[in-house]
Formats: structure tokens, sequence, C-alpha cells
């Protein structure tokens, strides 16, 4: 209950920038799922017996969750303050 009334109590400006950092992290977890695959192809090369690894939404999403948190935590009020800032 406690998470669902910070997210209650967040301004729009704390909601576009968590929207924001959500998009970016996407991106990061793409990136970083794609070199995950690179290096899991580089160890294994073609062995036959060993799987193919995918991008799923699932652990897109997941990965881009753990770096949305992370980049919220460190550097959310930084930014907060500054778009703030430039808007008034």
């Amino acid at each position: 209950m406690k998470f669902a009334k910070w997210l209650y109590n967040l301004s729009n400006t704390d909601q576009y920038i968590l929207i924001g950092f959500f998009i970016a992290s996407l991106g990061l977890s793409y990136l970083t799922i794609t070199m995950l695959r690179a290096w899991h192809l580089k160890i294994h090369g073609s062995d036959k017996y060993s799987h193919e690894m995918r991008v799923t939404p699932f652990g897109l999403v997941g990965v881009a969750l753990l770096y949305s948190v992370i980049l919220y935590m460190s550097i959310g009020e930084t930014v907060t303050k500054w778009i703030i800032g430039i808007t008034q």
C-alpha cells in the first residue's frame, strides 16, 4: 500500500520523469540483452546443443524496471530540481 500512496502523491513532473526514465531504460535493456546474446554466441559458438537466447517482452520490461529504479534513485531528485528550475 505504501508504493501506491507514493505513486499517487507524485507531482506531474515526477510522473513525466519516471516515464522518460522508463523509456530510456527500455533502450538500455534491449542493448544489455543484445550484448548478452552476442557474448553467449561468442562463448558457445555454433554448438548444435546450445540453446538460442532471445529477447522476450518479459525479460525486456524486467530489466528496464531495474534500470529505471536505479536511474530514478540515483539522479531523479537532481533532474526534478533541474526541470522545475527551468520551467519557473
